[in-house]
């Protein structure tokens, strides 16, 4: 009798956990997927209204994309601040990270915790606060001021992954190789770099998309700049530029979603191969 309840039980169980399983497949394809393929499907409606009835297949907004040269300067500037960022932010946060993982001191944890603030700090919050910095410092808003701010959030980013690679780093290898004579620059490079370079190619890739598509920040520090998350912003305010803004959101969608695959499958193996012990 035991046993039967026993089995109920274990039945009643499964039964759940696959319901809940259909649940959260049906709220990730409503909430996320479905969105981004109705986004794409619109882009080729040949109507100035996103909606039904479907008027024909076009490329016509494709075309105009080109013609547009605010939206050309603004998909330019946001390319060129999201490499500058991407590039200062590997640098620092790889120092960071190093600073979380390599040593042992009494504030590390302090250390850690002020690395990730900006992840739970309001986005909103941190671009009023960086205004309000740069208006006291006298300091105009440019290009410049939306780098350095856009820096501020990226280089715990880069700390974050990269740390995680590092904490399961046998830092020995780089110690024996100083004591056949490597300095301490040269070991890094040729040791410790090429071990964790896929854990800082997979944090460029998230610190370019995280740059680029950064609204709220971008919107209080860039001034009279032009980038793209604030003119998709200013645009939407006219309706005659939705099929544009559809066909131009599909393009740099798409391509953000092949390029942080590609680095979510660079991070995975990189994880799989720290796992595996050194022969």
């Amino acid at each position: 009798m035991e046993r039967r309840r026993t089995g109920k039980r274990l039945t009643n169980a499964g039964l759940w956990r696959r319901l809940l399983g259909v649940y959260t497949f049906l709220v990730i394809i409503l909430l996320i997927y479905l969105p981004i393929v109705v986004l794409i499907v619109f882009s080729f409606n040949d109507s100035r209204i996103p909606g039904m009835p479907w008027r024909g297949f076009t490329l016509h907004w494709y075309r105009q994309i080109g013609e547009n040269d605010v939206l050309v300067r603004s998909l330019v500037n946001s390319v060129i601040v999201a490499l500058v960022v991407t590039v200062v932010s590997l640098v620092i946060g790889l120092l960071a990270a190093r600073g979380m993982t390599r040593f042992r001191y009494k504030l590390r944890n302090t250390f850690t915790g002020f690395v990730s603030i900006p992840f739970v700090m309001p986005w909103m919050l941190i671009g009023i606060a960086l205004l309000l910095l740069f208006n006291l410092a006298h300091v105009r808003l440019s290009m410049l001021t939306v780098i350095l701010s856009h820096i501020s959030f990226d280089v715990p980013l880069v700390a974050v992954l990269v740390s995680s690679r590092l904490s399961k780093f046998d830092f020995s290898v780089e110690e024996a190789a100083r004591d056949l004579g490597a300095s301490p620059l040269s070991a890094f490079f040729l040791v410790t770099l090429p071990i964790i370079a896929p854990s800082l190619f997979a944090a460029a890739i998230f610190a370019f998309s995280w740059s680029f598509d950064a609204f709220y920040i971008t919107h209080f520090v860039s001034g009279s700049e032009v980038f793209f998350p604030t003119w998709v912003w200013s645009a939407l305010r006219y309706p005659k530029n939705l099929p544009v803004i559809n066909a131009v959101s599909s393009l740099v969608l798409i391509v953000e979603i092949l390029i942080i695959s590609v680095a979510e499958l660079v991070r995975v193996r990189d994880e799989d191969a720290s796992e595996t012990p050194f022969m």
